[in-house]
């Protein structure tokens, strides 16, 4: 039996110690129950009491915290000790524990003993273990490097205890390894993986076994990784519903548990759920999900979840914010609303100070265009905009709009963007390796043209060169005496005298540019003036070399003299000396070199502008004769520059008279002129004389300089006497002399009284003279008169073709005025002339020329591009530079288009011709370059097989190697080269620099879908000029030029045309016009409008569909011609035309101008061709041969045959049944027969005969007798369709040949069409057995729908 303390004792030493003082204060608190510990009997009372100097508080085992009664009061003398008791009612085995008593306050447990505990057993023989696992054992946790404690603790001290390993294993303790402990349990100190498993604490206690079972866990940190599915912030509305979802990624093993913390947890607001995710293959995934239906304002705060495995423990949260209601708001950061950056910066954001919820739609603007259409730089990232590679085109207004369309909110705040630009300065754009050279004492104006963001400041800088000279060029970089200059501070620095330095704004360009002008008044000292541009972002610098100089060009050979026999030459060799240096005399190679060079010195001299080196020749004989030459080296490009001189010595000749005076007699008071001339080498110095001695000037005697004349004014009587002049040089001198004989004054009085005699007859004669001078001269002015008045009244719609072909509507703008009208606008347009380089010219005509150019900095390129230069030819008249600039006026009025040629700029300055600036098209005119195609054309993509390709190849490299003209030339007659528009150079085919890059060019085959695609460009081009209210009047294939990607655009050569040399300009009164490409009503009555160029356009598709042929062919274009045109008579189909396309040009060929299609119907038309061509399969495209009904017995027999001429090296490619693959596509939704036209085909026996052996180049020809009987008027179904294609150049032969290739419809009679009809050969018999089969089907110029030539 244990010894038990009664209950009556605990009672009394309760008492005692409650009533009791003690004299001393206590050190720790002190319990009623001495010892370590203390036994008591299961189902008893226990009572503890606790007495200290301060507050103190129980620590008790967890299962009793719930049962206990804590009584607190004052004890001690005075009541100034602090008393507890503790109260269990009914104590219970598994009570057994620590019981301790310690202070609350730090400050009193810091100065004494805190807490006074006691080990108490409660003892109940039933249950030996104070806790009892047997169905379910508990896990303990083992950690590395940390003892193990198997917590078996027991409720008697003298209870024994065995450890088992389950299932055999006994594990005894030894003090070592395994501890016992009745307080703690068994300890292991250093568990190893031995002590991993099922244990069990077993006891006997009154013979009845007991045990309580263990389970040790290897601790590990298992979890993987913890997050939440919110972010750090959550942001709800009150009502809303929140979700936060827990998951945590945990290893196979691991040991874990989830717990939340949140601000309604006491108030269990939340519900939580937790559930097993998917397997990996590392682990599994567990989820703990917390939701809260609806949410209020106390919900807001921190919502953390706390996931613990073992010792470790790790955690994720956020943090829930409530609003009322929905709210934006938008400030600029800083306060700024302005903000700048720099171009060339690679990002830049903008953002705001932004909050709202719910989160609003964000949109950025940029001048109030969306940011993000307009410039693909610009990227939306959240609420910020970033602009990447920052340019001066980002500068603007910009405007973020947040919209929350759900609560109908939305606020918006604009910024405004400045890109600031560093200076640049153009002119620098522009170098020169030579620097200019400026002659002394003129006036220059330096300028330097500045452009920045904000705009910058010019400045001007001067440094002087100095006037020693060192052989080496000007370098100022090297000189401290450099002066900034200013308007009152100048020329004291600069030695020039500067007259004005001024500084302006102009519109450049469409850009606000600083122009900095320095005017030099006097040109005096050499140096390097400095233009400096700078603003708050930067400087650029110009720096301009000003050198005097005091000889032309900077390099000069001077010759003091005409070199003679005898004489002592210098010959001086003069160079700028900040220009050139090593300046060298090189002496012309003469037989006795030996002797010029013994007889000549060369004497250097440093001047002030230049160096000069003088080569003295003594004793000059004709030996000395030669060309010699001075040679200098330029300081900036090294190279050497080499001036010659002929030098001639003549030989010494004795004076020649040329002219000799005789003897006068004069009367008195008039005047004498004597002259004496005379040659000699030298030149002879002449003398004058009278009666023996020599005259010189005075008063009343004049000699004129080199004394060549001698005047005697006022002459008097003792002028009278013997005058000689005497011609003189070192070989001799040579005389002739006269007599003056002076007349009295009575004799001039018997000569005035015979004069008077004759007077009367002679003013009768001079009345009459006079009479017919005014008459003669009225008469004319009348004429003069009459003819300008006619030229006045010229109507406007007399509109000479010579000079313009695209102008303003009259209607619109008067032709006399559209030159006053329209503007130039110089700060657009105006391109500098010395950045242009001109080049080779393309073309000229009788008033006019265009030239290849390049242009440095076009459009602020730093590259050179090249362009094409229109201009006037020397002397033209004020008409045509009027004429020229009117043209200028009506581009930039037109502006610009893809399918026209645009105007880059022009040069209208003074100083040099007027240029009009345009694009260059690289591959000429449409009609030559599809002259050039007709052995490489191919009806679709299809037929363009490699072998195809290949032989074409072989056949153009043959061509080539035969002969070396350009290619154009080898297809183009003497009519098609004057129908390119102007006299061609031979430079305008393709020069030397693009042979290589349009050789490839030309090796490409076209096809129908490139002919379709031209037609639909100059359509697009047209409809455009007519948008802008302009008439062309000369459209035609030859204005229509090639460029890159096969780009057509629309031109006008205008004064550039020689429409004198052109057989397409017929004369017609005193005028020459394209009548071939004219409407009716502007060969008649001169009416040109909108129609008339829709007209036009027809014959052009007419070009395009013959590849290049020339309208009409066959015809005499006369008055015959012109009134069959007025009549109705047309043009049959060209060879290469679909049904669809001829009815384009019946239509734009129609006698009414209002019925004829405007130009956006011509667009959408051919737009619907060109889609259908290039699509090749869907629901409304179908092979051609199913177009036919099935069945008709003609069906069987209706392929169409792609002819190709054996000749050209190409097989025969056929489109049928048999070769499917090989028919175009073509939409089939809309198709119009082609209207019944009377053609020029259509002549009398008579009329056709002269032309039965014409071969026109365009592969077309009149229809002959035997062609007839091919023409038919039966009906036609109403959804056959057909293409009319060759692809091949046609003889007489190959016309009947068309039989199988052409057809609208079949006969009734015929059946259907034998093997012969369908596989034809080019010979008559063919022919003939053709014209037996059937009648065939008719041409596109056949009877079809109409009966009468529309009116």
């Amino acid at each position: 039996m244990l010894n038990l303390v009664p209950s009556c004792l605990q009672l009394g030493c309760l008492l005692l110690l409650t009533g009791s003082s003690y004299a001393s204060k206590l050190k720790a608190p002190e319990l009623n129950v001495k010892g370590k510990q203390h036994i008591i009997q299961a189902h008893q009372p226990l009572h503890l009491a606790c007495r200290g100097e301060a507050l103190h508080s129980w620590s008790l085992p967890e299962t009793v915290n719930n049962k206990v009664t804590v009584k607190k009061y004052a004890c001690g003398r005075n009541g100034k000790q602090f008393c507890s008791s503790l109260t269990l009612p009914r104590a219970q085995a598994s009570d057994t524990g620590y019981y301790s008593c310690k202070y609350a306050s730090t400050t009193v447990a810091k100065k004494k003993k805190s807490e006074t505990k006691i080990y108490i057993y409660i003892y109940d023989t039933s249950k030996p273990f104070a806790e009892i696992h047997n169905d379910i054992p508990k896990l303990v946790y083992m950690n590395e490097m940390k003892k193990l404690i198997i917590p078996c603790r027991v409720t008697a001290p003298n209870i024994t205890v065995t450890l088992k390993m389950i299932p055999l294993q006994t594990l005894i303790p030894n003090n070592e390894t395994i501890i016992w402990d009745s307080r703690t349990g068994f300890i292991i100190p250093k568990p190893t993986y031995k002590f991993v498993g099922l244990l069990s604490c077993e006891t006997t206690v009154n013979g009845q076994v007991h045990k309580t079972k263990y389970l040790t866990h290897r601790q590990v940190n298992g979890v993987q990784k913890v997050e939440l599915n919110v972010k750090s912030k959550v942001k709800l509305l009150i009502g809303e519903p929140l979700a936060i979802n827990c998951t945590v990624t945990a290893d196979w093993n691991a040991r874990f548990q989830m717990s939340w913390s949140y601000p309604g947890k006491g108030a269990v607001r939340a519900n939580i759920t937790q559930r097993i995710g998917q397997s990996l293959a590392n682990g599994n995934i567990f989820y703990n999900i917390l939701v809260i239906d609806r949410v209020q304002n106390s919900d807001k705060g921190a919502y953390t979840c706390y996931v613990t495995s073992g010792p470790f423990t790790r955690f994720v949260n956020t943090t829930v914010h409530i609003y009322e209601k929905a709210f934006i708001t938008v400030k600029n950061r800083k306060q700024r609303r302005v903000l700048e950056v720099m171009a060339g910066k690679k990002s830049y954001g903008l953002a705001m100070k932004i909050k709202a919820f719910p989160s609003p739609e964000v949109v950025w603007l940029k001048d109030n265009l969306l940011a993000a259409e307009k410039c693909a730089r610009y990227i939306v990232n959240g609420y910020s905009l970033t602009i990447k590679d920052v340019s001066e085109e980002d500068a603007g207004n910009y405007t973020i709009v947040l919209r929350t369309q759900q609560w109908n909110l939305s606020k918006s705040l604009t910024v405004t963007l400045i890109v600031n630009v560093k200076p640049q300065i153009y002119e620098k754009a522009v170098s020169f390796q030579d620097p200019p050279l400026y002659p002394v004492g003129s006036k220059q104006v330096l300028t330097c043209t500045a452009y920045g963001v904000p705009p910058p400041t010019i400045k001007w800088i001067w440094h002087p060169c100095g006037n020693n000279f060192t052989n080496v060029r000007c370098d100022y970089r090297t000189k401290s005496n450099s002066f900034l200059l200013s308007t009152r501070n100048n020329s004291n620095h600069t030695g020039n005298k500067i007259q004005i330095i001024s500084e302006r704004m102009e519109m450049i360009e469409g850009k606000n540019k600083t122009i900095g002008m320095l005017m030099v008044a006097e040109s005096r000292a050499s140096g390097v003036f400095s233009c400096v541009a700078f603003s708050k972002v930067g400087k650029d610098k110009r720096n301009i070399n000003f050198f005097v100089t005091d000889i032309p060009n900077g390099f000069y050979i001077n010759l003091d003299k005409e070199p003679t026999e005898g004489d002592e030459l210098t010959l001086s060799c003069s160079a700028n000396k900040h220009l050139y240096t090593d300046v060298t005399w090189l002496l012309p190679g003469t037989a006795d070199n030996q002797t010029v060079h013994q007889r000549s010195k060369r004497n250097s001299f440093v001047e002030k502008y230049s160096l000069r080196l003088d080569l003295n020749i003594t004793n000059a004989t004709q030996e000395d004769s030669g060309t010699y030459g001075c040679k200098a080296r330029n300081m900036y490009t090294g190279e050497e520059v080499l001036q010659r001189k002929e030098l001639i010595i003549r030989a010494q000749e004795a004076p020649r008279l040329l002219h000799v005076f005789n003897e006068q007699q004069v009367n008195i008071s008039s005047s004498v002129s004597l002259e004496c001339w005379a040659e000699g080498v030298p030149e002879p110095q002449i003398s004058w004389y009278k009666n023996s001695q020599e005259l010189q000037q005075e008063s009343g005697i004049l000699l004129e300089p080199g004394n060549n004349r001698l005047i005697i004014e006022r002459i008097k009587e003792d002028d009278d006497g013997l005058y000689m002049c005497r011609a003189t040089n070192p070989r001799g001198s040579v005389e002739s002399s006269g007599y003056i004989t002076v007349q009295p004054a009575y004799h001039s009085g018997v000569l005035a009284l015979i004069g008077k005699a004759g007077s009367s007859e002679r003013s009768n004669l001079e009345l009459i003279t006079l009479t017919c001078t005014c008459v003669a001269a009225t008469l004319f002015w009348l004429l003069l008169t009459l003819f300008i008045r006619k030229l006045k009244r010229t109507s406007t719609s007399e509109i000479k073709p010579d000079y313009l072909s695209i102008i303003m509507d009259p209607d619109e703008v008067p032709l006399d005025e559209q030159c006053e009208q329209l503007h130039y606008d110089a700060s657009k347009w105006e391109f500098p002339r010395e950045r242009l380089q001109l080049g080779k010219s393309l073309g000229r005509g009788a008033f006019g020329k265009v030239v290849q150019a390049s242009a440095f900095g076009m459009k602020k390129s730093p590259t050179c591009t090249t362009v094409a230069v229109k201009m006037l030819k020397e002397g033209a008249t004020a008409s045509e530079y009027k004429a020229l600039m009117t043209e200028l006026k009506i581009l930039i009025h037109i502006g610009h288009h893809l399918n026209v040629v645009n105007l880059l700029g022009a040069c209208t300055k003074h100083g040099g011709p007027l240029m009009v600036i345009v694009e260059y098209c690289k591959y000429g005119n449409l009609s030559n370059y599809l002259k050039s195609k007709r052995e490489f054309f191919f009806v679709n993509k299809l037929q363009e097989s490699a072998s195809q390709i290949e032989q074409l190849k072989e056949k153009r490299d043959t061509d080539l190697a035969a002969s070396k003209k350009p290619r154009l030339d080898s297809v183009a007659s003497k009519e098609s080269l004057a129908s390119s528009g102007f006299e061609e150079d031979k430079s305008l085919t393709f020069g030397e620099e693009e042979e290589e890059d349009s050789e490839d060019f030309y090796k490409q085959p076209i096809t129908m879908e490139d002919l379709i695609s031209y037609s639909f460009q100059v359509a697009r081009g047209m409809e455009f000029l007519s948008s802008r209210k302009c008439i062309h009047r000369d459209l035609a294939a030859r204005n229509i030029l090639l460029s890159e990607n096969n780009v057509v655009k629309i031109c006008d050569f205008g004064l550039a045309r020689d429409i004198y040399k052109d057989p397409d300009y017929v004369r017609k009164g005193d005028a020459r016009l394209p009548l071939k490409w004219m409407a009716p009503e502007s060969i008649f009555d001169k009416i040109y409008t909108t129609k008339s160029d829709v007209w036009s356009y027809g014959v052009l598709l007419w070009e395009i569909f013959s590849l290049g042929a020339s309208p009409y062919p066959g015809v005499q274009i006369d008055e015959d011609f012109c009134d069959r045109l007025k009549e109705g008579t047309r043009m049959r189909a060209p060879d290469y035309a679909t049904p669809e396309i001829y009815q384009i040009m019946l239509d734009s060929w129609h006698s009414a101008p209002k019925e004829r299609p405007r130009f956006s119907d011509l667009v959408e038309k051919l737009g619907d061709l060109l889609e259908a061509n290039v699509q090749q399969d869907g629901k409304d495209y179908i092979p051609l041969n199913t177009i036919l009904p099935v069945n008709n017995s003609f069906a069987r027999s209706s392929s169409i045959l792609l002819d190709l001429s054996p000749e050209d090296g190409i097989s025969t490619a056929r489109c049928g049944y048999e070769n499917f693959e090989a028919c175009r596509y073509v939409n089939t939704s809309n198709l119009n027969p082609p209207q019944r036209v009377k053609t020029f085909e259509e002549l009398s026996p008579k009329d056709t005969s002269i032309f039965n052996d014409y071969r026109a180049e365009s592969s077309v020809i009149l229809a002959s007798e035997k062609l007839k009987r091919f023409t038919w008027t039966g009906s036609k179904p109403k959804h056959m369709l057909f293409f009319g294609l060759k692809t091949f150049s046609r003889s007489k032969e190959s016309v009947l040949s068309e039989c199988p290739r052409r057809f609208n419809d079949y006969h009734s009679s015929c059946g259907h069409i034998n093997e012969t009809c369908r596989r034809l050969n080019h010979d008559n018999t063919a022919l003939e057995k053709k014209s037996v089969c059937c009648s065939p089907p008719p041409h596109y110029n056949s009877a079809v729908s109409h009966s009468v030539p529309p009116v």
